[in-house]
C-alpha cells in the first residue's frame, strides 16, 4: 500500500480498462487535459503513461508547473526537460537566425537572468520558432502537471493577456504535432471565465475524468492489499460499508487504521475517529475552496446561475438537462458553460442519452456528502 504520491510499477494498482482508455485518448488525439480534485489518481494515471513513454522509447518531456510564475519559466521547464534538447535548440536558433530574440533564447538555454519583458516582446518570433523546431521530426510528448496552478500564478503576477498569449501558441504547437497532457487540481473552466481567456485554446485537447473504483474494483484493491489469513469476506464487506467511498487513498487510509488486527467489529469507531475526519475534511475543504472561487465569477453568476443549478441536481438522483433553472439574465449556452465548471471541480457529473438529453447527478458521493454538509441547500 502506498499512501500520498503517484503511484508507479507494481505499487500501482492496475485499472487495465481506464488506463487503456487513457492511452488510447491520448495518442489518436492532440492530447488531454485533466483537471479536478487532488488525490483522485490523476498523478498515477500521468505516471502510467510516463511508464509506457519509457518502455516504448516515446520521447516525452515532462515539468511541474507549480512553482511558476512568467512565461521564461515556463519555456525554462519546457527545455530543460526535453530529451533531445541540444538538437533541440540548435534547430530553435537556426530559425530565429539573427533577430534579437536569439539572446533571449540564448539566455534561456544557458540559465543566465534577462528581462521577462525581452520575452514578451519578442514572444510571438520565440514561439513561431519553436513550433517550427517542432514541426521537424517526431516532437517529443510535453506533459505539465499543475498546469491551471502556473497559469493562475502566470495572471495573478503578470495579467490575463500574457496568460492567454501563451495558451493561443501552445494550440498553435500541438497543429505541428506537439502532443499535451495536461493536469491540474485547479479548474481551467472557471479559471477562463474569471480572467477572461479564451477558453477555446484548450477545446482541441480531451477531457477525461477520474471515477472512482467500481466496487468490483473495490473488493479487489482490498483483496490485494490484505494478505492476512486472518482477513476474510466479512472483513472486506464491513470495511468497504465504513469507507463508503472508493478513490483509492481512502481505501489506503482506511486500511492503514484498521492494521491488521482489528475486528469488523472495530471499523466503525476506527473509521469515524480516524478515517473519515481526516479524509472528509481533505476534500470537503478542496469543494469549500472551489466554491468560493465562484464568487470571482463576473456578473452574479455564481448566486444567479451555478447555486440553483447545483440545487437542482443535488435534490434528486439524476436531473434531466432540459429541467436545469436558468435565471433570466442568462442563456443556456451560459448555463452549459456553467455546467462544465462543476463538472470539472467534480460537483456534478452527466451521462448523455441516444437522443442527446444530459442527464446531470452529483459528481461523486463526496460531493453530495459536501452539499448536504455546506448549508447551500
Amino acid at each position: 500500500m502506498h499512501y500520498g504520491n503517484a503511484v508507479s510499477g507494481a505499487q500501482r494498482f492496475a485499472r487495465p480498462d481506464l488506463e487503456e482508455r487513457f492511452m488510447r485518448t491520448l495518442m489518436k488525439s492532440n492530447g488531454i487535459k485533466m483537471f479536478g480534485l487532488r488525490r483522485i489518481g490523476k498523478s498515477t494515471l500521468r505516471q502510467y503513461a510516463i511508464e509506457q513513454f519509457q518502455s516504448a522509447g516515446t520521447p516525452y518531456a515532462f515539468f511541474n508547473g507549480e512553482g511558476l510564475n512568467s512565461l521564461s519559466d515556463f519555456l525554462a521547464g519546457w527545455l530543460g526537460a526535453m530529451p533531445n534538447r541540444k538538437d533541440f535548440l540548435a534547430k530553435t536558433l537556426d530559425v530565429v537566425g539573427k533577430s534579437p530574440a536569439k539572446n533571449v533564447l540564448d539566455a534561456l538555454t544557458n540559465g543566465t537572468p534577462f528581462e521577462e519583458t525581452s520575452l514578451e516582446a519578442y514572444w510571438q518570433i520565440v514561439a513561431q520558432a519553436i513550433g517550427r523546431a517542432n514541426k521537424e521530426g517526431t516532437p517529443p510528448i510535453l506533459i505539465i502537471d499543475e498546469f491551471s496552478t502556473f497559469m493562475h500564478n502566470l495572471i495573478n503576477k503578470h495579467g490575463a493577456e500574457k496568460a492567454d498569449r501563451l495558451l493561443a501558441s501552445m494550440r498553435e504547437w500541438r497543429g505541428v504535432g506537439v502532443r499535451m497532457l495536461l493536469t491540474g487540481s485547479i479548474g481551467m473552466k472557471a479559471l477562463s471565465r474569471q480572467h477572461g481567456l479564451n477558453s477555446e485554446h484548450l477545446n482541441d485537447l480531451q477531457p477525461f475524468p477520474v471515477p472512482e473504483l467500481t466496487e468490483e474494483e473495490a473488493r479487489e484493491f482490498v483483496r490485494q492489499a490484505t494478505d492476512s489469513a486472518g482477513w476474510t469476506t466479512e472483513h472486506t464487506n464491513e470495511f468497504l460499508k465504513q469507507s463508503g467511498v472508493f478513490y483509492p487513498c481512502f481505501l489506503v487510509k482506511g486500511l492503514l487504521e484498521v492494521g491488521n488486527k482489528a475486528e469488523p467489529a472495530d471499523f466503525a469507531k476506527i473509521f469515524s475517529e480516524r478515517v473519515r475526519p481526516h479524509m472528509h475534511a481533505d476534500f470537503f475543504n478542496q469543494f469549500d475552496r472551489r466554491f468560493k472561487a465562484y464568487s470571482g465569477l463576473a456578473a452574479n453568476r455564481r448566486e444567479e446561475l451555478l447555486l440553483p443549478a447545483m440545487k437542482a441536481v443535488m435534490a434528486v438522483e439524476s436531473c434531466r438537462g432540459e429541467n436545469l433553472p436558468c435565471a433570466a439574465a442568462f442563456d443556456r449556452i451560459d448555463l452549459m458553460e456553467a455546467m462544465e465548471m462543476l463538472v470539472e471541480d467534480g460537483f456534478v457529473d452527466f451521462t448523455e442519452d441516444a437522443d442527446y438529453e444530459r442527464h446531470w447527478k452529483a459528481g461523486s458521493r463526496l460531493a453530495k456528502n459536501w452539499w448536504k454538509r455546506s448549508g447551500l441547500a
